[in-house]
């Protein structure tokens, strides 16, 4: 069977341009989220590479069942991509423990849940490539922000744990930051490069993942010309 891709977290904007690059790729790619119609919409408006896979990443029997399902029936998984998060922000002074559970467990506990289901099946194979989307919050927390930024930080150490563990076994795993508005998001500008293109943003990851074995990156910072870091 031809080798496949997965992209955890998929919407519009980063995960359906990246989705788009890997079927120019020729690989087959399964789309996994928890909303069953807009994954359905999607694999309607594109070609036959494309499969749905609704789940819930903070589901570890769902995700498991997801990945068994493309493996068996599509391909072995030679690229997958993390980029599932929750955007939640509040003052700590009434910022609900519910609602930062929510945060992690979609953030963190997702990506450990995703990774860990999709190395076990490349080890056997000794290659494949694992990418987290990360963001600013990843490296500093603003005010505010803990509800976004704490999980950011602990899914940059899962991705930097992975690296180190599973790197001499084959897998790439890689951490990428993406500092600043993506175009499409909320509050985003639709014209002009002063916000990430989605579409510049997947070219980065497709070549991420087709780096030579000799010069691997862990962590990558991206962000428009404009940005002030």
């Amino acid at each position: 069977m031809k080798p496949s891709a997965i992209i955890a977290g998929f919407g519009p904007g980063l995960g359906q341009e990246i989705a788009l690059k890997v079927v120019e790729r020729e690989l087959n790619v399964g789309l996994l989220a928890r909303s069953a119609d807009k994954l359905e919409s999607a694999a309607r408006a594109s070609s036959s590479n494309v499969i749905p896979l609704p789940a819930d990443v903070t589901n570890p029997d769902a995700v498991e069942a997801a990945v068994n399902h493309l493996e068996e029936t599509v391909g072995p998984i030679k690229f997958a991509v993390f980029n599932a998060s929750a955007f939640l922000k509040g003052s700590i002074l009434d910022f609900s423990p519910a609602e930062f559970e929510r945060a992690w467990r979609i953030s963190a506990y997702g990506g450990f849940v995703f990774g860990q289901a999709v190395a076990k099946r490349m080890v056997t194979r000794e290659s494949g490539t694992i990418l987290f989307s990360g963001a600013t919050a990843s490296l500093r927390g603003n005010a505010q922000s803990f509800g976004f930024s704490s999980p950011k930080f602990a899914l940059r150490s899962v991705a930097q744990s992975m690296a180190r563990e599973l790197g001499p076994r084959g897998i790439h795993v890689a951490h990428v930051i993406l500092d600043g508005v993506i175009k499409g998001h909320k509050h985003s500008d639709p014209g002009g490069d002063a916000h990430m293109d989605p579409k510049d943003l997947a070219e980065i990851y497709l070549r991420l993942h087709e780096q030579p074995r000799s010069t691997w990156t862990q962590e990558l910072d991206v962000r428009p010309w404009c940005e002030k870091f």
